[in-house]
Formats: C-alpha cells, structure tokens, sequence
C-alpha cells in the first residue's frame, strides 16, 4: 500500500463501494512482469528484451509507439533491445504502463463520455506535460508524461459505473470549467484523483506516478511534491481551441517559459498527441 494512505485505509474496498461493486479488472501479469525487470537494476538488456517474449502484441504495439511521429525517434527502431538503449529504459517503462493500462479501460461510450474524445485529450496532455518538463525538469520528463496521461484514469469506470449522479458533474465541467475535484466534492465525498490513486494501488503502479495522478487538481500528497508540468496539464478539458488551452498558455508563462517557446511547445504537443491517440486507441 503507498505510504500516502493512513494505516487503517483499504483502497480495494473503498473502490468498490464507490464503483457500486464493480470488479476492477486484474494487471496483465505478463505486464507486471516486464515492469519488474525494467525497474530491477540488475536486469541486462538481453534480459529486459527477454521479457517482452512473453507478450508479443505489447511488444509490436511499443515498437510502433517508438517509431511514431509521437516520439520522433532519430531513427528506426526495429527491436526491443535498440528501444531500450534509444528510447530509454524510465520512457520504455511509460509507454508499457500507459499500454498496459489502456488495455484495462471501458471502452465504451457512457453518456458524455466519448472514449476517442477521452484518449486525445490524455495523449495531449501527456504531450504538453512532456514538452514543458523538457524545458523545465528534464530529468523527469518520463513521469511527467506518465502522470499526465494517466491523470483521468477513474473517468471511464466513474462514468459507466455510476451513470445517474457522475454524468451531471461530467457534463458541468465540460461546459464550465474549473477544478473537476472541487465540483466532485460539492456532491460527493470523493474526487476521481482520489480514486485514480486507489486503482494505481491495487494494479501496484509505482508511488511516484500515482501522487502525481492523485495530486494533479491540486491536493498536497504527503511525502511527494507534485510536478508543475503535471498539474499544467491538468487544466485541458476537451480537445476544443477553448478547452483549457488558454489557461495552460498562461500557466506557462507563470513558469518563466517565454511566449515563443509556449507557442512552440502546443505546436509539438498537439502534433505528437494525434498520433499517440491513434495508437492508444488500437491497443
């Protein structure tokens, strides 16, 4: 359990009561297992590229991922072994968590919910994310990517598991605007951040990615600071021009980021994220 949680909490049984009894689907073993040999020190290159053996489809699905206008590689990448020493092994570990949860999310539609509206607007964050870390913390640009993507995780399952009382605040903030954790907590007792945090537990995602994620709309996480590019991100809505684009611009500035550079990072951002939504949407 993340040291963020207090000792008496239980995150499996809080999520089923909040997704009315839903059973949350399991994390692909295979993919656990690929995780733990990408975070083992010990693990050569040969070992790691072993690993991905034993789930072909995420391989040839990353592969096409790495050669993407999304990552703009400096050349074919052909193998798993040339994606781990180009790519690198902290990004190599983005993009197998981002597939392997993608694999785990509804896919239908639920209400207002639209699944290819969702997965642009996550790829675009998660480009902006990475554009902004670039300039400003490089050093942790693959968990920027990371905890933006995946920031709205809990969307999905809140909006097809509780369709009576989530789809108003849904179609509020799409309209509106604002900090969709405040606006979930003016009706219920809980925010999709929050609950984000508890799935990242229960698929045993790493404690750095799930703060960010249950930090993003704001809320201090105890023991971790909450990258600025994470929270940025955290401010597009919709992939309309007015779906929180001019926020972020500003928000940038704030940083110090000069305006040319802020134009130049929507351009790439924007970009690159159509190309990882088509591919998310594939896997």
């Amino acid at each position: 359990m993340f040291s963020f949680f207090s000792k008496a909490f239980d995150p499996a049984s809080n999520l089923k009561k909040v997704l009315k009894g839903y059973e949350l689907p399991s994390f692909p073993a295979v993919v656990m297992e690929i995780l733990r040999k990408l975070r083992d020190p010990n693990s050569s290159y040969s070992q790691i590229a072993a690993s991905f053996s034993l789930d072909p489809g995420l391989s040839v699905k990353l592969l096409r991922m790495a050669n993407s206008p999304a990552f703009c590689p400096v050349k074919r990448i052909d193998n798993i072994t040339q994606a781990i020493a180009l790519v690198g092994l902290s990004q190599l570990e983005s993009l197998v968590i981002s597939v392997g949860i993608a694999r785990n999310i509804p896919r239908k539609r639920c209400n207002s919910l639209n699944p290819s509206d969702f997965w642009l607007v996550s790829a675009q964050r998660a480009m902006i994310a990475d554009e902004v870390a670039k300039r400003i913390c490089p050093a942790r640009e693959s968990e920027c990517f990371t905890g933006a993507f995946l920031q709205d995780m809990a969307l999905p399952f809140l909006a097809c598991q509780r369709v009576e009382d989530y789809e108003p605040i849904l179609s509020r903030w799409a309209k509106d605007g604002g900090n969709l954790a405040d606006i979930e907590r003016q009706s219920l007792k809980w925010d999709h951040a929050e609950v984000a945090s508890w799935i990242c537990d229960l698929w045993q995602l790493p404690e750095n990615i799930a703060a960010g994620i249950r930090g993003h709309h704001g809320s201090e996480v105890n023991g971790h600071e909450i990258l600025p590019p994470v929270r940025i991100a955290a401010l597009l809505r919709t992939p309309d021009k007015d779906g929180g684009i001019t926020d972020i611009f500003d928000a940038c500035l704030l940083l110090g980021i000069n305006e040319t550079e802020v134009n130049a990072i929507f351009e790439s951002a924007l970009k690159r994220a159509s190309s990882l939504a088509g591919l998310i949407a594939s896997v």
